[in-house]
């Protein structure tokens, strides 16, 4: 399936393909001469609607800017209103995380950021153009309190979970969840404080990724904590595959990350992601960017990225980036991380079917001590079904109305 689907794709939907191609220009380092051109777009709304819906106007405007590509003025200048939005906002959020990063460093926090800036100025050469809902940022699970404390003192209220966050809250986090939700509601500004990377225990272990955290870079002239480089590279490649590869910016920005680099660092950053557990996340990630960029696969992993789970995942992968709300599918919550699971080995099955004996809501309305933690699987068919009878069912840390 190495070629077929970019050039299937681009045979029946030219607004795709030329999508492709932009996002492939925008890079730091070019795109490379294996992106085929597009075709000729006739459906210039359904191509707005890909932008929006894949997240990348800041990466199209950028790409528009460097080449000559056949493109009405009126969509120009739409792309082009979308992307001034979302640079004001992303130098928003640069402002915040110096802010936060002088305040941790008082505090004696190590909090280490990643995604959002530090990615967008290493991929792009720009912190203005890749698109961010939040600043992500991880601290150790011992440093929750304290973290929560210093963010309420820096104006941030909690949007999940809700106010007040009692040391039993903060204890159910800690033990069932990943991370939080905070807002400044004085600029929108939404922080996502991480204590860990994956709800598998297995992926992505906290101690090698601390210990090679540094101050690698800055922003606006200040230095920021952020993961190593290979580091990063590992932990997007398990975000990708966890998130279902849904929207295209995340595909577009590891693209974006290994344009510029010869087959032997590429093939070197695969066995460091190996080493932190994310080996199949990233054989998947090489595989996609071969079929969506044509990004060449480094020739020590041609047999590995063609394995009969590589491709299953592929498929589900590629499915995602086509369909209109992958997010809710089965194939997205369920098989995939299953399938990634498998992937990894027998113990990563376990934790992920673990993971799903509880749910973090009932942990959170139903606060018990540490020592009976072990109630809550059994718990949560009838807690579930309360929540039903009472109108609201929570997913994650969402709540739907049924």
């Amino acid at each position: 399936m190495s070629g077929t689907y970019r050039h299937a794709v681009r045979k029946a939907d030219p607004a795709f393909a030329l999508l492709l191609q932009l996002c492939a220009r925008a890079a730091r380092h070019g795109a490379g001469a294996s992106v085929a051109p597009a075709g000729r777009v006739e459906d210039w709304p359904a191509f707005l609607h890909l932008v929006d819906r894949h997240r990348v106007a800041g990466l199209v405007h950028l790409a528009l800017g460097r080449e000559a590509a056949s493109v009405p003025d009126d969509v120009r200048q739409s792309i082009a209103q979308k992307a001034g939005g979302l640079a004001r906002t992303n130098l928003a959020m640069v402002a915040a995380i110096i802010g936060l990063q002088k305040a941790f460093d008082a505090a004696g926090i190590g909090a280490v950021f990643f995604k959002g800036a530090l990615v967008g100025q290493r991929a792009y050469g720009s912190v203005a153009v890749k698109h961010g809902k939040d600043i992500d940022f991880l601290v150790r699970p011992d440093d929750l309190a304290a973290t929560f404390a210093l963010l309420a003192g820096e104006g941030y209220q909690p949007v999940f979970p809700q106010a007040p966050l009692t040391p039993a809250k903060i204890d159910a986090l800690r033990a069932f969840q990943i991370e939080a939700v905070m807002v400044d509601p004085a600029c929108g500004v939404q922080l996502e404080p991480h204590w860990r990377l994956t709800e598998n225990r297995r992926l992505l272990p906290l101690a090698p990724l601390l210990a090679g955290a540094g101050k690698r870079e800055s922003l606006g002239g200040v230095a920021i904590r952020g993961f190593h480089p290979d580091d990063e590279f590992a932990y997007l490649c398990v975000h990708g595959v966890r998130s279902g590869w849904f929207r295209l910016k995340w595909l577009a920005d590891l693209h974006a990350l290994l344009a510029g680099l010869p087959e032997e660092e590429r093939l070197r950053l695969y066995r460091h992601a190996e080493r932190r557990g994310a080996g199949p996340a990233a054989l998947l990630a090489f595989g996609l960017c071969r079929e969506m960029f044509g990004l060449p696969v480094p020739a020590a992993l041609a047999r590995p990225v063609e394995a009969p789970l590589q491709k299953a995942m592929h498929r589900i992968s590629v499915a995602n980036l086509q369909d209109e709300y992958p997010q809710f599918s089965l194939r997205q919550v369920v098989v995939l991380p299953m399938l990634h699971a498998l992937a990894c080995g027998p113990g990563h099955v376990m934790a992920e079917v673990l993971r799903w004996t509880v749910n973090c809501q009932d942990a959170l309305d139903v606060p018990l001590p540490r020592r009976l933690y072990f109630l809550y699987p059994l718990l949560r068919a009838p807690l579930w079904f309360g929540r039903l009878l009472r109108g609201t069912t929570r997913l994650g840390r969402r709540t739907v109305r049924v």
